[in-house]
């Protein structure tokens, strides 16, 4: 007889429902890890734009960069033109509005800002020599509006490997720290930076007239009272070419000043302006944790060789590659 084999095998068993015990305790635990996230996270910010003068273009495009680059998930945006509303207008916004961050640009938007901020945090940019505000790095950061001076005396020395000597015109009271920065970073250069000082513009033909002879090139640096009207900005430009020197400037409106006459930069070196903006929004969006002060990201450099030509002036080709517009 032969034996059968009898295979056991597991009877399936029907589903059940989760147990009512573990879901609640689980959605409990969900419920808690949610609410612990969304109060770790910081609360959206609510910035208020103090643009110094809208119908300057420069500064409406850095305004236009950063509410492009911050977008609407990172907090509300509200905008305020200081040149028409002034200090008593901005006054009302903050007190309307209640921002936490003041994004200012230009200098007298963060000069008026400051008085009236409260503690609230501040974004500074596109000013002249903003050191000499003396910013408090505890409730304010600074989207620096020049290339430090190391990086534009490098690229001086990069395009005019010959250049030994260039001289700045400046005012002590506003520029003297940039100088000074600027006579060390020419020394790491092999680059000496010669300057002298005046206190109102009639002096700058004086100023320029003793420093021509010594220099190979002139630096013309964002200082008000050197260029504080057209007739002053001619001045410099007429007293330069008249030497055939060179202007290495810091902004493209130096360019070409007269279509008529030969009167212009030979190199500008000029910060992107909406690479500032997007910096500036970059910040906004980590104040706590953004640097003091932020170098420029971005950068434009333009030579004129139709100046070059005219001095009959020695250049390095190869630093063609590093040029973002040519003028021929």
């Amino acid at each position: 007889m032969k034996a059968h084999l009898h295979l056991n095998h597991p009877r399936p068993r029907a589903r059940r429902g989760l147990n009512a015990s573990f879901i609640w305790p689980a959605l409990l635990v969900l419920v808690a890890t949610v609410l612990l996230a969304l109060a770790a996270a910081p609360p959206a910010a609510k910035v208020l734009v103090v643009n110094s003068d809208a119908s300057v273009a420069k500064y409406v495009e850095v305004q236009h960069a950063f509410k492009e680059a911050l977008g609407t998930d990172a907090g509300t945006v509200t905008e305020v033109d200081l040149s028409k509303v002034g200090e008593a207008g901005l006054r009302r916004t903050l007190a309307a509005e209640n921002p936490t961050i003041l994004y200012c640009v230009g200098s007298p938007a963060y000069q008026a800002a400051v008085k009236l901020a409260r503690g609230r945090s501040i974004i500074l940019s596109t000013a002249i020599n903003w050191e000499r505000f003396k910013p408090d790095p505890r409730t304010t950061r600074v989207i620096a509006d020049e290339l430090p001076a190391l990086a534009q005396l490098t690229l001086f020395r990069h395009f005019f490997p010959k250049l030994q000597r260039v001289g700045v015109v400046y005012n002590p009271a506003i520029n003297k720290q940039w100088f000074e920065q600027a006579v060390v970073a020419g020394k790491e250069v092999g680059v000496e930076v010669i300057g002298r000082t005046v206190t109102r513009s009639s002096q700058v033909g004086s100023a320029l007239a003793e420093l021509t002879p010594k220099v190979d090139a002139l630096w013309l640096t964002p200082d008000p009272v050197v260029l504080e009207n057209t007739a002053a900005v001619k001045l410099y430009f007429t007293r330069a070419d008249a030497a055939r020197k060179p202007v290495f400037a810091y902004s493209t409106t130096y360019l070409q000043l007269d279509p008529n006459s030969p009167l212009g930069a030979t190199l500008v070196l000029a910060p992107d302006v909406p690479t500032t903006g997007r910096q500036a929004a970059s910040v906004a969006q980590d104040f706590a944790g953004a640097p003091p002060v932020t170098t420029p990201a971005g950068s434009e450099v333009t030579l004129n060789l139709k100046r070059v030509q005219q001095y009959g002036l020695e250049f390095n080709r190869d630093a063609l590659d590093a040029v973002n517009n040519l003028l021929r």
